[in-house]
């Protein structure tokens, strides 16, 4: 037997080979990590944006929810078939809902102990206003008739600075309409005007200012006005 064939067939793999796969392991390695942190990433940032998505949609619930109340009165029983209620003394109306100029803001009234006049209620209003450059929403708890000028000991917090910040809050009620609810046929006509409030808020994260969304929605009021 040739000793030499045997001994050169028997010999390990050559240093080109061992780092050829050297070079291999570390590309997949390199390629199995970058991918694991991207996963990492892209996962913590759905996290972050679900967390803002839900902030925000809790904070348009809690408005919508008192808004779709406004002018709400005990007394508008008295309207249903009598288109004359809000002039014949049987409706003490609450007046219609209140936005300033800057469209941030928006307050109404309502009867929220039922007696049939929301005139004495201190009633409710919703605005973003800033705390220390940070924009964040505020809702009436007032103990007067809503002012969205008054000072922050009449408003009351409903989204948290040091979470997120409310960058844009825009309230209107440019989709309401006048409608004709009765006709006499000889000129003589009554109204309804039925409100439609639209709101829409913009925030993002305070940890990651890159975390943003927006979200907006269209009340239709309950309660709506009658001349």
């Amino acid at each position: 037997m040739n000793l030499t064939t045997q001994s050169a067939r028997q010999s390990g793999a050559t240093l080109m080979e061992v780092l050829i796969a050297m070079s291999v392991s570390l590309v997949v390695s390199a390629s199995m990590v970058a991918l694991m942190s991207n996963s990492l990433a892209n996962t913590t940032r759905i996290i972050k944006m679900t967390k803002l998505t839900d902030d925000l949609r809790v904070a348009m619930l809690l408005m919508s929810r008192d808004v779709r109340r406004s002018s709400y009165t005990a007394d508008a029983v008295y309207c249903f078939g009598n288109p004359d209620c809000a002039t014949d003394g049987s409706l003490e109306l609450p007046g219609d809902i209140s936005i300033n100029d800057a469209n941030d803001c928006v307050t109404f009234l309502l009867d929220r102990d039922h007696d049939g006049d929301a005139t004495e209620n201190d009633a409710g209003g919703f605005r973003r206003t800033t705390d220390s450059g940070v924009g964040l929403l505020q809702m009436w708890i007032g103990d007067s008739a809503p002012d969205c000028a008054s000072d922050n000991a009449n408003w009351a917090n409903i989204t948290n600075p040091e979470d997120m910040e409310i960058t844009a809050f825009s309230v209107d009620d440019d989709l309401s309409y006048t409608e004709v609810i009765w006709d006499n046929g000889f000129g003589i006509q009554k109204f309804q005007k039925v409100r439609k409030v639209r709101m829409s808020i913009d925030g993002r994260l305070m940890v990651d200012n890159s975390i943003q969304h927006s979200i907006g929605d269209v009340i239709k009021l309950r309660n709506n006005i009658y001349f």
